[in-house]
């Protein structure tokens, strides 16, 4: 699957910039819920104009799987003119921030079932800023007579580091939400196991490999 772009993306006319959003790694297996997809079909507007200070992701896992304090949840923004020189790309591969307390809860989540529990994940300050930076350059692109400079604004997020469990819980349940507005709240984007998220991920890996 590429790294990004997996989802079938809606044709657009001149006056639209196209927006997306992909869980990297994570439709090369299936696994998204059929009753995501109008959620998912509505992103594009969302991620051009939310608070990027809303945008979360939260993962239900079993309570037994401890992410290393070294791995990370990354957001990649890639943002491409439809006309080389239009603007300056942007291609930035940014982590999320876990929330220590992980109280899904807090965030309007149902309670985990028994056995199970949330990590919650946040843009940081800096990975805020880029994202606003992207929005304000798709903005400045929509003011271009006859739209001319429209591109492509990519998001993808990659969860493989936070998957890297004991053999015993590869096969687990994963569950992968995602918050673009706070009033809209999360929705399920996918649903499977760490193991067929790591195997997702690689294939994503050597797809994207130079040949």
């Amino acid at each position: 699957m590429p790294k990004l772009n997996p989802f079938p993306a809606p044709r657009f006319t001149r006056r639209h910039w196209l927006a997306c959003l992909a869980a990297t790694g994570l439709t090369a297996c299936g696994g998204v819920p059929l009753r995501s997809l109008p959620r998912l079909g509505q992103l594009s507007g969302q991620l051009l104009d939310t608070d990027p200070a809303q945008v979360m992701m939260a993962v239900q896992v079993d309570k037994g799987l401890a992410p290393s304090p070294d791995a990370r949840a990354w957001l990649h923004i890639r943002l491409t003119p439809r006309v080389a020189g239009a603007f300056e790309p942007i291609d930035a591969r940014l982590p999320l921030v876990l929330d220590q307390t992980s109280r899904g809860a807090a965030y309007g989540l149902d309670p985990a079932p028994a056995g199970r529990r949330w990590l919650v994940y946040s843009l940081p300050a800096p990975t805020q800023a880029e994202l606003k930076r992207a929005q304000d350059t798709v903005r400045l692109a929509r003011q271009q007579p006859g739209y001319q400079r429209g591109g492509t604004l990519s998001l993808g997020l990659a969860q493989d580091e936070l998957a890297q469990v004991p053999p015993g819980l590869a096969h687990t349940p994963w569950q992968t939400w995602l918050q673009v507005s706070r009033k809209d709240g999360f929705f399920l984007l996918w649903e499977g196991t760490p193991d067929q998220l790591l195997r997702a991920a690689k294939s994503a890996r050597q797809a994207n490999a130079p040949r």
